[in-house]
């Protein structure tokens, strides 16, 4: 049977310019742990490292996963949550929650409930409230990124975007203290969306993990204690 890996490979790799975006791929150290570690994304290890260093992936908690296509975040809750055995933390694994939403198809992931939809359009924000069946969310995270156009600013611009529509869908959901991880391009408006942040949470952090590829101009604001 095929690593989901494996069926990328063969329904991206077609263009030459795929190729050569595979083959960068091939020399990355993250795309190489995410092979042997069964992931489907080296993004899963952004979320590693982040949830190594505050501790937000907890048992018995919501979580709902935006932009989540093909699934490594999914992945990094799921694996964390059912590998914590019920003896050891008093908590019922049952209570668990996992919305996973995006544009683009997943996989089945344990545990996860997938939900295939634009996220910013309001029908499919409502589908996610219908699964969440009155339960607030602990945590929220947004890995969602725009189509790039290659021009800096516009993708900085369309990042921001989609940070706002996450943060303004978090609002609605979160419970207070909960937790707003989100993705961003670097620009000229993320400080001011950065002083937006830290007047709805106790704490937030700019991160840039170490998977992130050096060059990037990609980041995350880590945020912690929603003030509801």
């Amino acid at each position: 049977m095929k690593s989901t890996w494996q069926k990328f490979q063969v329904r991206y790799s077609s263009s030459p310019s795929s190729k050569r975006w595979l083959a960068r791929q091939d020399r990355d150290q993250f795309v190489k742990k995410a092979q042997s570690q069964n992931y489907r994304a080296r993004s899963a290890f952004k979320l590693l490292e982040l949830d190594q260093k505050y501790n937000f992936i907890k048992p018995g908690s919501v979580f709902i996963d935006c932009g989540a296509a093909p699934g490594g975040w999914s992945q990094v809750i799921s694996r964390k949550l059912l590998d914590i055995p019920t003896e050891e933390t008093n908590t019922n694994l049952n209570s668990n929650l996992i919305i996973a939403v995006d544009l683009l198809p997943i996989e089945p992931i344990p545990g996860v409930n997938v939900l295939q939809g634009d996220f910013t359009n309001i029908s499919t924000q409502q589908k996610i409230k219908e699964l969440l069946k009155g339960r607030d969310a602990d945590v929220v995270v947004s890995d969602m990124a725009p189509n790039f156009s290659g021009q800096h600013f516009i993708d900085h611009v369309k990042s921001m975007e989609l940070c706002e529509s996450s943060l303004n869908f978090a609002e609605q959901v979160l419970r207070s203290g909960g937790t707003f991880l989100c993705k961003f391009l670097m620009g000229e408006s993320d400080y001011e969306f950065r002083n937006n942040l830290k007047t709805k949470f106790d704490r937030v952090r700019h991160e840039k993990p170490q998977a992130v590829h050096r060059k990037s101009t990609e980041g995350y604001f880590m945020c912690l204690g929603y003030k509801k």
